[in-house]
């Protein structure tokens, strides 16, 4: 089969092998393997991790192939507060929680990081994006990270977050309390009180 062909009949950026092979049905695993094998070889595609490839020359967001490497999953913690610029610092993960187990994968797109979070914890995310609402990732932020986290102003004037006017506190404390967690509360209010000062 020629990828041309291939690529028209599979209709969008990344697939996976079951995918391949119900595309290519009429071409036998052993030489649809071969064919992947000299695509990639070319360049004319992407092996993201064992299974999962990726047509390098259609454009696709890395928010996509970050829930399409790992699922369920949606983008959260440091990624996500970068892109809502409350976190200043470069991140250059991509950082989601899943319900699956905590995994890292290095790409030729990038690195990926899943953080396994409880069922139950897992909401507050744009449907169509996977990407957690701003104070949904807030709240993620504290939840894996609040051993380290302080509520003292001087804690959050060192963390140098900014545009905190675009978080709704209420929201933010609602979640907090949903996930059951006393200390996310804390920080939620201390960081409040450090915003409005």
């Amino acid at each position: 089969m020629k990828l041309s062909e291939f690529k028209k009949k599979m209709k969008k950026p990344f697939f996976t092998w079951a995918e391949a092979c119900r595309v290519a049905w009429a071409t036998s695993p052993e030489v649809l393997r071969l064919n992947l094998f000299n695509w990639r070889k070319k360049g004319e595609l992407l092996l993201l991790k064992r299974g999962r490839y990726l047509f390098p020359d259609i454009p696709v967001s890395k928010t996509d192939i970050s829930s399409f490497l790992y699922a369920p999953s949606y983008l959260s913690l440091e990624w996500a507060l970068h892109h809502y610029g409350v976190l200043p610092d470069v991140v250059f993960s991509m950082t989601s929680v899943s319900t699956r187990g905590s995994r890292r994968f290095r790409t030729p797109l990038g690195e990926f990081i899943y953080h396994k979070i409880e069922k139950d914890f897992f909401w507050g995310f744009h449907p169509e994006s996977h990407v957690a609402f701003l104070e949904k990732a807030l709240v993620d932020y504290f939840y894996f990270y609040s051993g380290r986290l302080l509520p003292e102003p001087s804690f959050w004037k060192e963390m140098r977050w900014q545009n905190l006017d675009q978080i709704q506190f209420a929201k933010a404390k609602e979640f907090a309390r949903r996930l059951g967690v006393k200390k996310l509360e804390v920080l939620v209010r201390s960081l409040e009180k450090y915003a409005k000062a």
